[in-house]
């Protein structure tokens, strides 16, 4: 089936530009993980950045002798990191049929409206798999890819064994699970690492659901309160305790999309990850803790494309196919996320 570049609604340029002002408003408005993960463009299909330079612990300098000579400083674990992204595109057709009843509407254009919304729907599903993707990154310090018939091996980021942890009595136990102790005790782990603490927990709403039924945490509200007979604790009641333990907020996470059909949580269901502060929502540079690289693309290249503005991030096209002829919206990007200070993260499996 042979494609052929349509431009007698949009031009390439056009419908690019729509697509990637799409992607970007999905990371302000739909998607809430580019706070720690932003898309960042980079007009290549490898990445390569430093691992260790920004977090850990800092090296403090030492003082010396009058006269003597200065101590030679050190980039001590910093390394560099190399890979190549991987490539994600989709298209959605608009079938001879549909394109004959539209082109009735009462529309200056109908059929350039449709293409515009189906690029825009394009966006929405690039970035729910990205966003899953960044989630993977925070959760699991790992990037992997099996579905439509395509496995990547796990690409591993190298977090420390012990930020990777379980509770030793899962907080499903409300009346012998110790929460706040466990949390403690994880946050003196950050701490000791990166010599600051997490400024976020991430959960889903069963963990917060548990965490508020934990004996330990209702005593904190209600210490007279015989035992198992104490009302479950609010979230403003829990926040307050928190806080007074100087232990990091909670922010819900329990979002969900459709990967190849399947239904994908973006953060896993029985877990909480700490993460340092968030960025703004429509950053455009890597964080300390990392970013979501957006690359070139093998269509950028092609002369179709030529008036494009820059060749890096999503590109997007109308094209037509004759048997049986069809306009195909078409929309690619090459990407994953990238974890440079992956120790800035913390899993415990808690439920």
């Amino acid at each position: 089936m042979a494609w052929v570049l349509d431009t007698e609604y949009i031009e390439p340029e056009e419908l690019t530009a729509v697509t990637r002002r799409a992607l970007a408003e999905q990371q302000v408005n739909a998607f809430t993980l580019g706070r720690w993960l932003p898309n960042v463009v980079i007009d290549d299909i490898t990445f390569q950045y430093t691992k260790g330079g920004t977090g850990g612990l800092a090296e403090a300098s030492v003082y010396r002798s009058w006269d003597a000579e200065s101590r030679i400083g050190r980039r001590e674990g910093v390394s560099q990191v190399m890979g190549e992204l991987p490539p994600i595109s989709e298209a959605i057709p608009l079938n001879e049929y549909d394109r004959l009843r539209i082109r009735s509407l009462d529309d200056a254009d109908p059929v350039r409206r449709a293409i515009a919304q189906d690029a825009y729907r394009l966006a929405t599903n690039i970035a729910a798999r990205f966003e899953v993707g960044k989630g993977e990154a925070l959760a699991n310090a790992q990037f992997t890819i099996n579905e439509n018939g395509v496995t990547l091996a796990p690409v591993d980021f190298g977090r420390d064994p012990a930020h990777s942890v379980t509770a030793a009595v899962l907080w499903s136990d409300h009346a012998n699970a110790v929460p706040l102790d466990d949390l403690e005790s994880w946050v003196q782990t950050y701490i000791d690492t990166n010599g600051r603490p997490p400024a976020r927990m991430l959960m889903p709403r069963t963990v917060l659901s548990h965490l508020r039924q934990c004996d330990q945490v209702v005593r904190q509200v209600y210490p007279l309160a015989p035992s198992g007979s104490s009302p479950m604790v609010s979230v403003e009641q829990l926040n307050t305790v928190l806080e007074s333990l100087d232990l990091p907020a909670i922010e819900l996470n329990d979002a969900r999309v459709s990967v190849d059909g399947t239904p994908t949580r973006i953060m896993p269901v029985d877990a909480l990850v700490f993460v340092p502060d968030p960025g703004p929502t429509d950053a455009a540079a890597p964080t300390d803790l990392g970013g979501f690289l957006l690359g070139t693309t093998a269509e950028s290249l092609e002369p179709e494309y030529a008036g494009v503005d820059g060749r890096a991030g999503v590109v997007a096209a109308t094209w037509k196919t004759k048997n049986p002829v069809r306009l195909w919206t078409h929309a690619a990007a090459v990407g994953m996320p990238v974890v440079r200070e992956p120790n800035l993260t913390f899993k415990a499996v808690v439920v």
